[in-house]
């Protein structure tokens, strides 16, 4: 049992533990003044006090409930901000650099919002702000992550999508479709959303092609939402068992085995490293190389990753992605060799 705080505590420690308090008892309706008296060793008139002292100089807004019980009016403190978790400042801190991650994101038109109302609300009254020095954390952390050229807009899509999503309703959706360089117009059905490197892309069944396709969000051009056009969202379909076998975010239903060997100056990154669920060691050579397998669909991401370890990595399996990796490798050659 926690024992009851000293009536001579300092008053900046007993408006703090009075937030807490109130904190914790949010969830539940909140806290009344006789709760309170009842942790705190000090008079009825003191605590109208200090729940005035934490809205004026704690700066913390808090919200009286009525409610009648046994036909007695009972008043309810609660803060206005809602819930706020109980984090210690390693907690605290590793929230505040996984929004720095976000940063030239979809989510970035929030990102401000969320940092100011972490700092403002939940570091300002739990900890001596040298404890969490997010100013020093943010000059002193450099982040090298692709970026979107048009985040804001990009986010107020992603917005739209994740209404759609939650809500089951329709959108139509202008597309731009990269290969074709042409942007088409589509009725979709939203099922679910993918985050692949801070890039985010909407699972969907398409009216049009009667299958369910991937949209990559920052090609999405505009989004209108058909709020009154709910759709009843497949008992049957599972994102997670849809995308297991992916490499990336497409699923084209033809899962094969992928047999890579890496060269000696690698090996050691990709043993400590999952790049898929699948992945198997399947030996180690001599010379320190190391054979790798992975069972996955959607072949044609993961020529994209191979070609990124350059002459560190030999396709031995299947012969068609062999056979298509050296065409890319004669490609690249032909590239560089035209004025050479």
């Amino acid at each position: 049992m926690t024992a009851k705080p000293k009536k001579d505590i300092t008053k900046g420690l007993r408006l703090n533990i009075i937030v807490d308090y109130i904190n914790k008892r949010t969830p539940y309706g909140g806290i009344t003044v006789k709760e309170l008296l009842d942790k705190l060793e000090i008079s009825e008139r003191q605590i109208y006090r200090d729940l005035k002292a934490i809205e004026n100089e704690l700066k913390v807004p808090l919200v009286k409930k009525e409610q009648f019980i046994e036909g007695q009016k009972t008043v309810f403190y609660c803060l206005e901000a809602g819930y706020l978790p109980s984090l210690s400042p390693e907690q605290a801190t590793v929230l505040f650099l996984s929004l720095l991650q976000q940063k030239g994101s979809a989510l970035t038109g929030h990102l401000n919002e969320l940092k100011d109302a972490l700092v403002s609300t939940l570091f300002k009254y739990h900890y001596n702000p040298r404890e969490l020095a997010v100013d020093k954390l943010h000059s002193r952390i450099h982040l090298v992550e692709e970026a979107l050229a048009e985040p804001y807009r990009v986010g107020t899509i992603f917005s739209k999508l994740v209404s759609a999503l939650k809500d089951c309703y329709r959108i139509k959706l202008w597309y731009f479709v990269g290969h074709s360089q042409e942007e088409t117009q589509r009725v979709v059905e939203p099922y679910g959303l993918i985050c692949k490197r801070q890039n985010w892309y909407l699972v969907a069944y398409c009216l049009e092609r009667n299958a369910i396709r991937v949209f990559r969000a920052d090609q999405i051009r505009d989004v209108y939402p058909y709020t009154t056009e709910k759709f009843q969202y497949p008992t049957d379909f599972d994102l997670n068992t849809y995308m297991a076998n992916s490499w990336g975010v497409i699923n084209d239903g033809e899962v094969c085995e992928v047999k890579l060997k890496f060269s000696p100056s690698v090996a050691y990154r990709v043993r400590n490293l999952v790049y898929h669920p699948s992945q198997t060691l399947e030996g180690e050579l001599e010379d320190g190389s190391i054979i790798v397998s992975f069972k996955v669909c959607g072949v044609v991401e993961m020529k994209t990753w191979i070609i990124q370890w350059g002459d560190s990595v030999e396709v031995l399996e299947p012969g068609w992605l062999r056979e298509d990796m050296f065409k890319m490798a004669e490609n690249i050659i032909k590239l560089y060799s035209k004025d050479l």
